[in-house]
């Protein structure tokens, strides 16, 4: 089945932001690696889209019937408020990168994933020691923070890096 691509319309019934094709050339320019065939690399990108639509994004959806959380309204970026059609290649970009950390997660063997940091020792050398991860669980680890995907969408999310809450 092919993609439904928005455009910027707000499209009720799109899919993606990127076709399968520029999710080929994007993995061959950025050295990612990404499923061979057209169908996987299709629901890979469905895959970054709904991951993204979980992402608390700048200004509002456009209009309330658009299947995407892209165009947005009432986007401040840089001092200007942006068109409500504006679809930014940062969006389209960052997508295809999260489909291609979507994919290495998928085919990460489990004893190569480090759980959360348990413990940093600095005695001359440095000691850091990993949670353990069953190997007989199907859940995959969530895309890591430092990865393309989270660089190409910071000036789009409603909070950007590190931020303090006052108790």
């Amino acid at each position: 089945m092919t993609l439904i691509i928005e455009d910027g319309t707000g499209k009720p019934d799109a899919e993606s932001y990127a076709s399968a094709e520029e999710l080929a050339m994007y993995a061959v320019k950025f050295g990612t690696v990404i499923p061979a065939g057209v169908p996987e690399q299709e629901a890979l990108l469905r895959r970054a889209a709904l991951a993204m639509d979980g992402m608390t994004w700048r200004g509002r959806k456009t209009n309330s019937e658009q299947a995407l959380s892209w165009p947005r309204r009432e986007v401040l970026l840089d001092h200007e408020v942006k068109p409500n059609n504006y679809l930014p290649a940062r969006i389209q970009y960052g997508q295809m990168a999260l489909a291609g950390e979507i994919h290495q997660d998928d085919i990460d063997p489990v004893e190569k994933r480090k759980g959360a940091v348990l413990l940093d020792r600095v005695e001359g050398a440095v000691t850091r020691q990993y949670a353990a991860i069953p190997t007989t669980s199907n859940r995959l680890l969530p895309a890591a923070p430092d990865r393309p995907s989270a660089t190409q969408f910071a000036d789009y999310l409603q909070k950007r890096g590190l931020f303090a809450i006052r108790a």
